[in-house]
């Protein structure tokens, strides 16, 4: 029957206008029908197409933020480091970073490491002459001409061709690395440059630059009154060059939303309304089309605040028109209303229940195989249980984490990993939440099927069935403990000293202050010991600084096994020791120690690499006690480095007492 047709009906004239009347009241059912569900649909994609942007942008910007966070936290163990001496060496220096470049990921991403001087006194000249001596013989500062503050790049690791190139710049004489420089001096706080060009860029593939930077200043556990005094006392800056592209892809490969292979991503620097602003853009790398309608999202970190854009493929879901499966779900939509206005209603009925059970079954089998391939190839490890905490399925991701596999683990439950760390209270508690929230989400010890403890984030999630009862529970499953080890590593390198593994100044800062305070509860004394080595830099000149070093260590030894688990040992910088006894009830035991630790100290050094001959050392020790010689802890500290100084003036043993 074709719609409009005259069509004859055994009924009355008033009924049989009535039902020729129905297709067309059908069709237009049919097409009313059809519209608003477009309309619908198309709404639903409008907004789906925005909360991915969403997500996917708070996702990118938690990525660059962490990844510069981690640049920042490299930068504070550097800070560390100078800190910790008076004077670091080159030598010292490219031992610290080959330290943290053999410990695993810590500089990934990073173009360099270096270290830029406040030249003293503006006198360039014996400036470049002193770090000459120290082993670069060809520094140079530039640009030359004189300036009311100069300074110099005097490190940068890693020791390429690169990083030669900007060795002797002084950064301060250009204006937005200036700016930068300033603001971390006077807040103290690590900031990050505008955009420039790096002098380790070639023409070859250039990109947009940064740099950031964080202050180091001469008496770093001293307190600032003012930005004045920040800037009087400014040693420096550690600082890390940064090509954006390089940063901004790592961080983009860290990010797990299939969303992003299409996706355009760029990134403005402050105002993205200026166009030389842009310091990356990813749509000639991926061929996105240009950016009409991005979802914009604000990142500060490290005092620069940067705009990020991003917009998803047009193939994906077009928020400003139609995709062409809306397309052809409408015409279909207008097919069916068309032949629903020429069959019957009953059959039309039975026609969309079938049709609209078969769409089920097919998204119901998509879905589930989508399941079953995220189940399998997820990095996160799933585990699922019965209502009782027997294990019915676990993923290959849970295999690498627990070391049992699917088959050793169904039937299991889930105590098998139970590493003994926990009180019963930690399961009762957890337990206890899942049963009321449906949902836990925590830090667990557990143990591997080789037996090593390992630390994971672990989320459980209660599955519920129509009548809201518990069918099965999901555990997702990951390693958190490379970031805790990495997050200890770095602690450790900012209290103890790289060479010898002793406390540096800060850590003997600490313990002195404690100490201090616990004996004046106590009311007992506290004593501390300032060494100075007397022929160390003859070694050094003659044997080489590996030989040096190696001695240091060496001595570190010998002096450890001279004092008690109480006593801290620190190296306060070069060849400086210092012993600091919590628990010194007279002069006279810190007078027995100090004898100890100089017979100690003179007795020879053998079979030491790069030393063909034993080695003799003595040492000058400087002895002060609280509260005999100073009030406070500063004062403890001058007080026995000012008998030091005055030791080594004396005759063999070299061991005053403080005035």
């Amino acid at each position: 029957m074709v719609l409009g047709q005259r069509m004859r009906w055994p009924f009355g004239p008033v009924a049989n206008f009535r039902l020729g009347l129905l297709p067309w009241v059908v069709l237009s059912l049919g097409l009313g029908i059809t519209a608003l569900w477009c309309a619908d649909q198309r709404n639903f994609q409008r907004l789906e197409h925005e909360r991915i942007e969403r997500d996917l942008s708070q996702e990118i910007s938690q990525a660059i933020s962490e990844r510069l966070q981690t640049n920042i936290v490299t930068l504070d163990s550097v800070v560390g480091l100078f800190n910790a001496s008076e004077q670091v060496s080159l030598a010292e220096f490219t031992t610290f970073y080959d330290t943290l470049n053999s410990r695993g990921s810590t500089l990934k991403g990073i173009q360099g490491l270096g270290y830029a001087a406040v030249v003293p006194d503006n006198n360039v000249a014996a400036f470049e002459q002193q770090i000459r001596r120290e082993g670069q013989p060809d520094f140079t500062i530039k640009p030359p001409r004189p300036r009311e503050l100069t300074t110099a790049i005097v490190y940068l690791q890693p020791n390429d061709w690169r990083n030669q190139r900007a060795v002797g710049y002084d950064m301060y004489s250009q204006s937005t690395r200036r700016a930068a420089m300033q603001l971390a001096a006077l807040t103290g706080e690590p900031v990050l440059s505008g955009p420039v060009r790096l002098l380790q860029e070639t023409n070859l593939q250039p990109q947009v630059g940064a740099l950031l930077y964080q202050a180091i200043y001469r008496q770093p556990e001293a307190v600032f009154p003012s930005s004045e005094d920040r800037l009087r006392r400014l040693r420096g800056w550690a600082y890390s060059p940064l090509r954006i592209g390089d940063l901004i892809q790592g961080a983009l490969a860290t990010v797990q939303a299939p969303a992003l292979e299409n996706a355009a991503v760029v990134i403005y620097d402050s105002d993205r309304t200026i166009k030389r602003n842009l310091v990356f853009d990813n749509r000639n790398l991926t061929g996105s089309d240009r950016l009409t309608h991005p979802t914009w999202r604000n990142l500060t970190v490290a005092n620069r605040n940067w705009e990020i854009g991003v917009q998803l493929d047009h193939r994906s879901i077009d928020p400003d028109g139609w995709s062409q499966g809306l397309l052809l779900q409408a015409l279909l939509g207008l097919s069916l209303s068309a032949l629903a206005a020429v069959i019957s209603q009953r059959l039309l009925a039975s026609h969309l229940e079938l049709r609209e059970a078969l769409a089920r079954e097919q998204d119901a089998a998509k879905e589930q195989a989508l399941a079953a391939t995220v189940f399998d190839t997820t990095p996160i490890g799933i585990v699922v249980t019965d209502p009782n905490g027997i294990i019915v399925r676990v993923n290959p991701a849970f295999t690498q984490l627990s070391g049992y596999s699917d088959r050793e683990a169904r039937g299991q439950k889930t105590n098998l990993m139970r590493s003994g760390r926990h009180e019963a209270s930690f399961y009762e508690q957890m337990w206890t939440a899942i049963i009321q929230r449906c949902f836990w989400n925590g830090e667990i010890w557990n143990r591997h099927r080789n037996g090593q403890i390992m630390r994971h984030e672990l989320t459980i999630t209660a599955v519920l069935d129509a009548r809201h009862q518990i069918t099965n529970f999901v555990g997702l499953l990951n390693d958190v403990s490379d970031r805790y080890r990495q997050q200890e590593q770095m602690q450790y390198l900012a209290t103890h000293d790289p060479l010898t593994g002793l406390a540096n100044r800060a850590l003997l800062a600490e313990e002195l202050e404690r100490s201090l305070a616990l004996a004046r509860r106590e009311n007992r004394g506290v004593g501390l010991l300032f060494m100075d080595l007397n022929e160390f830099k003859p070694v050094n000149d003659r044997y080489g600084h590996a030989a040096g070093d190696l001695l240091l260590q060496a001595l570190a030894r010998r002096l450890k096994e001279c004092l008690r688990d109480s006593d801290t040992l620190c190296r306060q910088g070069g060849d400086e020791f210092v012993v600091l006894v919590p628990n010194a009830p007279s002069i006279e035991s810190l007078l027995v120690l100090a004898r100890k630790l100089h017979h100690a100290i003179e007795q020879p050094f053998e079979a030491i690499t790069g030393l063909p001959e034993p080695v003799r050392i003595s040492v000058s020790i400087g002895v002060a006690r609280w509260p005999d010689h100073a009030g406070d802890a500063d004062s403890l500290i001058r007080t026995a480095d000012a008998a030091m100084y005055r030791a080594k003036l004396m005759q063999e043993p070299r061991i005053l007492v403080a005035d």
